[in-house]
């Protein structure tokens, strides 16, 4: 008896983290990094190179 309890506890441990939310971290770490990027690229450009009097 005690071993079928100890089977169904190690049948029943699941992962905390698996490999599809740290493709989903890397992604959005990606997205976010270029959309960063891509902002501040504009906000240079704008203040250096606008004409603004």
């Amino acid at each position: 008896m005690i071993d079928l309890f100890i089977n169904l506890g190690y049948k029943m441990r699941v992962k905390l983290e698996p490999e599809t939310a740290f493709i989903g971290k890397k992604f959005a770490y990606i997205f976010l990094g270029i959309i960063f990027a891509l902002n501040s690229i504009v906000f240079v450009w704008y203040f250096f190179f606008s004409n603004l009097t």
